[in-house]
């Protein structure tokens, strides 16, 4: 059976299926009435609303737990609700059945390094409590993605699609670099 074609969470969005559809929203905007939600009818539109936070700053880590609440989209088929998660949380679902099948393919944070240009690759030989910290002070304290790169395990729960990172982003680097001076 289709995982996609049941009720679920990933991130902050949870779905309910009906015999029309999904309707997805913000975790925090419970089981109600979407009458006092605002009706997110386009991918492009959900971009917009998913770009920023309820203050609206830019959200540039799309795993970052500050989705903006209030907003419901329904989606009419299994194929639009992947289309709608893929907009808010790029990758995941992906990400999650290459997991389920073994197919994942992830390293280590030096791997992910050696690939990068000059001041990055310097965390190699030196940077591991810069590494260390960033971790805590983004992967942990911002974002809801499980780094494996890492050595995390999946925080995998019945129901629940897991937020994976299998290597660390550009932000990520920024604040080991930051961190490690």
């Amino acid at each position: 059976m289709n995982p996609l074609s049941q009720s679920g969470w990933i991130g902050q969005i949870r779905w309910s299926v009906d015999g029309s559809g999904f309707d997805l929203r913000h975790e925090r905007d419970g089981d109600g009435s979407v009458d006092l939600l605002r009706k997110v009818e386009t991918l492009t539109e959900l971009e917009e609303v998913v770009r920023r936070d309820g203050e609206g700053k830019y959200r540039p880590l799309r795993g970052e737990m500050n989705l903006v609440q209030g907003w419901f989209y329904r989606a009419k088929s299994s194929e639009e609700l992947r289309e709608v998660l893929e907009v808010i949380y790029p990758g995941a679902v992906g990400n999650w059945e290459a997991e389920r099948e073994g197919r994942l393919v992830q390293g280590d944070w030096k791997e992910a390094a050696k690939r990068q240009m000059g001041r990055v690759q310097k965390l190699i030989e030196n940077g591991e409590k810069a590494v260390e910290r960033a971790e805590r002070e983004l992967c942990q304290a911002r974002c809801g993605k499980s780094p494996l790169w890492s050595g995390k395990k999946c925080r995998a729960e019945v129901g629940r699609i897991p937020l994976v990172c299998v290597e660390p982003c550009p932000i990520f680097w920024d604040v080991a670099l930051a961190s490690g001076s």
